[in-house]
């Protein structure tokens, strides 16, 4: 229980009991439970959706993506802004880039990609709402999460002596193949064009490597939400 809690504490702004002792074991086994909250994130994202009709579609999107961001307290668009910012600014010094992405301003390219992610979830959103496909909701954040488990399994983390890179070495590894070969199943027999993320996965895997020589947190959360674009982007596609 101590573990599904603090992963809620600890990437939601949802209202956990608070444990007087918390270490980066306890953080490394609560990161299991990930997809788990993308499930939990899917089905009120769905809830909100169900204003659709009462409301215009544009309006219950603006709604949607305003309780996307609040419930996540941005710290995925935070991630990935500050990546954007290292990637635009030492593409090629990983030292340089991680030096970039521990200062607390946003650059312009940072700004420029939190607008960015906002308008497409927004514009996705819109036309999945106008297609009757909301419930698809319950599945993309479980999907983005399911693929930051893996990355954190797969990938050299970017730097040293870090509470996230100490976390990462308490995950159950069975666990994440678990929700991999889950995830993976659904996928295959509901919407296998989503599929297609594979690809987008094994791209960002890369570019991370290429600019931070590895990942870190932050770079985790621009995995989660161009995985969620990406996976609006392809189902909308299939209208």
């Amino acid at each position: 229980m101590k573990s599904l809690t603090l992963v809620f504490q600890f990437f939601t702004r949802l209202p956990t009991p608070q444990h007087e002792f918390v270490n980066e074991e306890d953080m490394g086994q609560a990161l299991s439970w990930l997809p788990f909250v993308g499930l939990v994130i899917g089905l009120m994202l769905w809830i909100v959706s169900l204003l659709n009709g009462m409301v215009s579609a544009e309006v219950t999107a603006v709604l949607i993506l305003a309780f996307w961001v609040w419930v996540t307290g941005s710290l995925h668009i935070d991630g990935a802004a500050d990546f954007v910012d290292a990637w635009l600014g030492a593409p090629h010094d990983h030292q340089r880039a991680l030096e970039i992405m521990k200062d607390s301003r946003i650059g312009t390219g940072g700004g420029v990609a939190i607008g960015l992610i906002l308008l497409a979830k927004w514009v996705l959103l819109v036309e999945l709402l106008d297609a009757d496909l909301a419930v698809w909701l319950l599945m993309v954040p479980v999907l983005a999460r399911v693929g930051s488990l893996v990355l954190m399994v797969t990938t050299p983390f970017a730097s040293q002596n870090g509470m996230a890179e100490t976390m990462f070495q308490y995950l159950n590894h069975n666990a994440v193949w678990a929700w991999l070969g889950a995830a993976a199943l659904l996928v295959l027999f509901s919407a296998p064009i989503l599929l297609l993320l594979i690809f987008v996965w094994f791209s960002l895997r890369a570019q991370m490597q290429k600019t931070l020589g590895g990942m870190n947190g932050d770079s985790a959360g621009l995995q989660t939400e161009v995985m969620e674009i990406v996976a609006l982007l392809l189902l909308v596609l299939t209208i």
